[in-house]
């Protein structure tokens, strides 16, 4: 019986620290991922404030006529 306990004891440990292992894989690959979202976020982010830059003053001073 006390080899049963110790088993089941010792096989629980084993779980979570294999559990462990795999979840913080998990999450490192996710935090990369998103990581990497931000990264392009932020450069759209700049290219569309370029571009509204350059085209800003396109349409300066023409004001519609009716």
């Amino acid at each position: 019986m006390i080899y049963f306990m110790a088993g089941l004891f010792a096989g629980g440990l084993g779980a979570m620290m294999l559990y462990s292992v795999i979840v913080s894989e998990r999450i490192s690959s996710l935090e990369y991922k998103n990581e990497q979202l931000m990264y392009e976020l932020e450069q759209r982010n700049k290219d569309l404030l370029a571009y509204r830059c350059m085209y800003a003053s396109a349409y300066d001073g023409f004001e519609e006529t009716k």
